[in-house]
């Protein structure tokens, strides 16, 4: 009898149902560093993390950076243009247009 109530002991306590999400997290971070490295890697941004320049010069790079980024908004057109059919001869691709479903406004990406 004395052997049966130490079983029952043994097999009441529960399990902590978030001792697992603990390493998630530490999987999680170490992934987040990995992909953070790997972006500075491959933006060739080495110069600009690892340097010895002043404050001031690597400000002044950050914001070149931001310079070159920066997107324009297009001109938004409320008439479509009139096309003829043809073979196209002499056109470049400039971009992709989209259709927004819900406004049926015409999108251009530039590529």
């Amino acid at each position: 009898m004395l052997r049966k109530n130490r079983r029952r002991l043994l097999n009441t306590q529960e399990e902590d149902p978030m001792a697992g999400t603990s390493n998630l997290v530490d999987a999680m971070l170490v992934l987040a560093v990995g992909f953070l490295i790997f972006l500075v890697l491959s933006w060739n941004m080495q110069s600009v993390v690892f340097s010895d320049s002043t404050p001031e010069e690597k400000k002044q790079t950050m914001e070149a950076m931001k310079k070159a980024a920066e997107i324009e908004q297009g001109k938004q057109l409320n008439n479509t243009p009139q096309s003829q059919s043809g073979q196209g001869k002499g056109y470049v691709q400039m971009g992709t247009v989209y259709k927004d479903p819900s406004s049926g406004k015409l999108i251009m990406v530039e590529g």
